[in-house]
């Protein structure tokens, strides 16, 4: 079926001309002297774009926008001026115009325009508001934590079984995952509940200062101490205090608060009084602490006191399937809390979402969805409204990809084109002079996966399919930067059916 365009403009010369160009693109083109017809026309035909001029006799183009967005809300409307003013362009994109263009343009611009136009349009049929109604109680959105993928099912166990403990809890994961928030639901499914909860950012805080926000000062204790201080730790006497980038403590706050952990005692910066408090740590950090406490920068005996119970929140990259509810609720909280209203996600934004690295996490996501939710127009975000940094080539931002430990198992071989000869058996010598083709660019393919298959059976216990296969995906994720729809395409498979590698190896980056 043929887009409808309706023309609105009260020069008939203009509406003959722009007939002219989009008819025989085929284009089902309609047509309105003045913004009351256009209104009318548009209220029945419901086209897929509107080109409707500013400056017309009675209702102005501005004033004919306003009355479409009500009565014609999905129309992709294109407003048309010869005074490309300020406050014109202001006002068009404020009121929904999906672009404005200004008199005169070449019938390659309007064809452009137009085009792009009918294509978002197309797009709104496959929109997806992502909403988390359907699949999450009230309590879900409460807690602010989002997510039916297996590795979220495991955290949201995890919390249960420790939050009605007074076990200390220690929760990795990278910026922006969203740790804090598993913090908040400890405490708030803890039998501490009633009691105080405070957060601490232990990087935000002045090294000279962090002992006297954390265990308070006595009155006089160093310049600047006017009067006692009671600290976090006294504060939150029968509470929770949580403990966000404990990996940016000095050795010596570390002593301390391995004491307080451990015997339930403090002293406050100049003081002698031993004071017992009774405080569950939860801590959080995106650093390495292993590797910390192999150079000398975290003590090992305070890793183990924290990390009684170890919760690992898991990237967004790693739960991708979890991005249409994320991006529901973002909106959903975004329409009660900044007075945005309500949109949904068109089918190739949704894509592009889905498809990015997301190196910035859960936080990132929130803010190009924000970003993106303020300059839309109408009720549906499209590619075009992201952030231009957000759409611009991301070769080379990503991160390598990595693969677990463990978690290996073989699933759906990946069926590569592969030669029917046999393979030969290669003494020690033959493998070393292969390697070395294999290193100048002068070994055939078959040569090369005969290599392969030789070091492989030598050096795993793995079954060779896994193994090779694994690093198949892993080397198509590398050469695409993380972007998975073009893995997915080099591999042979579809995008699901890579996720579902991905997820079964473990593949991370």
């Amino acid at each position: 079926m043929k887009p409808t365009i309706l023309v609105i403009d009260d020069d008939a010369e203009i509406r003959y001309s722009l007939n002219r160009v989009l008819g025989p693109k085929g284009y089902d083109v309609q047509t309105a002297s003045s913004g009351e017809e256009g209104i009318k026309v548009a209220n029945t035909l419901k086209p897929a774009v509107i080109l409707l001029d500013n400056r017309m006799q009675g209702m102005t183009g501005i004033e004919t926008l306003q009355h479409l967005r009500t009565g014609s809300p999905h129309s992709m409307v294109i407003l048309m001026t010869a005074y490309g003013t300020t406050q014109t362009a202001i006002e068009a994109m404020k009121f929904g115009a999906f672009d404005y263009v200004i008199k005169p343009f070449s019938p390659a611009k309007i064809l452009e325009l137009v085009s792009n136009a009918a294509a978002a349009h197309a797009g709104l049929d496959q929109a997806k508001e992502g909403s988390p109604a359907s699949v999450l109680e009230p309590q879900d959105l409460a807690e602010g934590i989002v997510g039916q993928s297996e590795a979220m099912q495991e955290v949201f166990k995890m919390i249960g079984q420790v939050a009605a403990t007074d076990a200390t809890v220690l929760v990795t994961g990278e910026s922006g995952t969203g740790k804090e928030l598993i913090a908040r639901a400890i405490y708030r499914h803890s039998l501490r509940v009633d009691a105080p909860y405070l957060a601490v950012n232990c990087a935000a805080i002045p090294e000279n200062l962090i002992e006297s926000e954390l265990f308070g000062h006595e009155k006089g204790s160093f310049t600047g101490a006017t009067q006692t201080r009671v600290g976090k730790f006294e504060t939150c006497n029968k509470g929770t205090l949580f403990l966000d980038e404990i990996g940016d403590m000095t050795l010596a706050t570390q002593t301390k608060i391995l004491r307080a952990i451990q015997e339930g005692e403090i002293q406050r910066v100049g003081g002698n009084k031993t004071i017992n408090v009774d405080v569950r740590v939860i801590a959080a950090t995106n650093k390495d602490l292993n590797r910390m406490i192999q150079e000398g920068d975290f003590r090992e005996d305070l890793y183990y006191r924290l990390s009684v119970v170890r919760l690992r929140l898991p990237p967004l990259r790693e739960r991708c399937s979890d991005i249409p509810t994320l991006v529901g609720f973002i909106l959903q909280k975004l329409a009660k809390a900044e007075k945005i209203k309500k949109r949904k996600m068109s089918a190739e934004a949704m894509e592009k979402l889905e498809a990015y690295h997301w190196p910035g996490n859960v936080r990132e996501l929130e803010n190009i969805i924000y970003r993106s939710a303020v300059v839309a127009n109408g009720d549906t975000i499209l590619v075009k409204d992201f952030p231009s940094e957000f759409l611009s080539p991301h070769d080379g931002k990503a991160k390598p990809y990595e693969t677990k430990e463990s978690g290996l198992s073989a699933q759906e071989d990946l069926s590569p084109t592969m030669s029917s000869q046999p393979l030969t058996v290669r003494s020690p010598k033959t493998e070393e002079r292969d390697e070395q083709l294999l290193l100048s660019g002068s070994m055939s393919l078959q040569e090369a996966m005969e290599l392969v298959y030789a070091k492989v059976r030598d050096t795993t216990k793995e079954p060779l399919l896994t193994v090779i296969e694994k690093d198949m995906v892993r080397l198509a994720l590398n050469e695409t930067s993380g972007n998975q729809l073009k893995a997915a395409e080099i591999l042979g498979i579809t995008r699901s059916t890579l996720r579902k590698r991905i997820d079964s190896y473990g593949i991370r980056y």
